[in-house]
């Protein structure tokens, strides 16, 4: 009994031991602060740092995280914020050039963080900032961002380990995001949005919800446009709106038509209750809607983890935006 005793005394402080040591350096950020995000599967973007501390005076920092799967892994100082896509037991080396939002990887994560970075999968894609070719036809161009798609995914399998299945399907969703965010900022710089049939995701598994850009795509499609990293829901007049009609026909029409995706539907509806509570203050007569969402949400997904993080957020943000919202006397 003594002896099993102290083995399951073992086993929980081993659970507890970091297997992610990370050592990075900020090129010109000397004794400054640092966090380090972890982003876990259906999680909404409120989350609280895993780890925070100063740089040295070189700008360089040592941290050990435990992680049960891989994780996208953000580290950020001073508002620069750089990504990796980690697994257990992984080592990380980076430095980050001074104010660059591309660092450079060395080690055994080095080939992968390559290809991240090289095909606009992680930091800014200039293809969706200035698409190329801006007098082409949309179907031309659709076929020139559908074969940027296949070499890329040509160069993972050839270039990188594919022995991860979360790593494959970051990749995979990544690339159906990529490739619908880059055909609609072509048809938008061409002013045919309103007039041309709208551009359409394909729709993957629940797991593909991992990959931030899949995310974005799947709320452009449902809620409204995508700029500078936040969704906007519009109305008819392209004018941001808080008819609360609209919201509740989105959330109807979310609800019914991802039946068969139930962890994407739920994290979908759950952005839609969120982003409710960002409108409606600003309409204070309205001001009971994204309350009867979230009483809505409450009732269609009893046990889900979103509720307590929807409540306290929620309620933050009715007090700010009804302050914000008051006249000035």
């Amino acid at each position: 009994m003594r002896y099993l005793l102290v083995l399951l005394i073992g086993g929980f402080q081993g659970f507890a031991q970091p297997n992610v040591h990370i050592q990075g350096r900020f090129e010109g950020f000397p004794s400054s602060q640092y966090q380090i995000f972890v982003k876990t599967p259906f999680s909404l973007p409120m989350q609280e740092p895993v780890c925070k501390a100063r740089t040295d005076a070189e700008g360089g920092f040592k941290a050990d995280l435990r992680l049960e799967s891989p994780q996208r892994v953000t580290v950020e100082c001073l508002g620069y914020a750089v990504d990796f896509l980690l697994k257990p037991n992984d080592t990380l080396y980076f430095r980050n050039p001074s104010r660059s939002l591309c660092p450079i990887v060395q080690g055994p994560t080095a080939c992968l963080h390559r290809f991240l970075y090289e095909n606009l999968l992680f930091g800014k894609d200039s293809l969706i900032q200035k698409p190329l070719f801006k007098h082409m036809a949309s179907e031309d161009y659709s076929f020139v961002v559908n074969d940027l798609c296949i070499q890329a995914w040509e160069r993972f399998q050839r270039d990188c380990d594919t022995n991860s299945l979360y790593i494959n399907t970051f990749v995979t969703a990544s690339l159906e995001g990529q490739k619908f965010f880059r055909k609609q900022a072509h048809l938008q710089i061409q002013g045919e949005t309103a007039k041309s049939e709208p551009i359409r995701l394909k729709m993957l598994g629940d797991e593909a919800i991992i990959s931030d850009i899949y995310l974005n795509a799947l709320q452009s499609q449902w809620f409204g446009y995508y700029t500078m990293g936040a969704v906007v829901v519009t109305g008819s007049n392209g004018s941001f709106t808080a008819d609360s009609t609209l919201w509740e026909r989105r959330y109807n029409s979310i609800y019914e038509d991802l039946r068969k995706f139930p962890k994407t539907r739920e994290m979908l509806l759950a952005q839609t209750v969120r982003r409710s509570f960002l409108v409606f203050p600003y309409a204070l007569e309205k001001e009971k809607v994204p309350t009867q969402l979230l009483e809505r949400f409450k009732e269609d997904f009893p046990r889900s983890p979103h509720i307590k993080e929807l409540e306290t957020e929620g309620t933050e943000l009715l007090k700010r935006m009804r302050r914000i919202a008051q006249p000035k006397k």
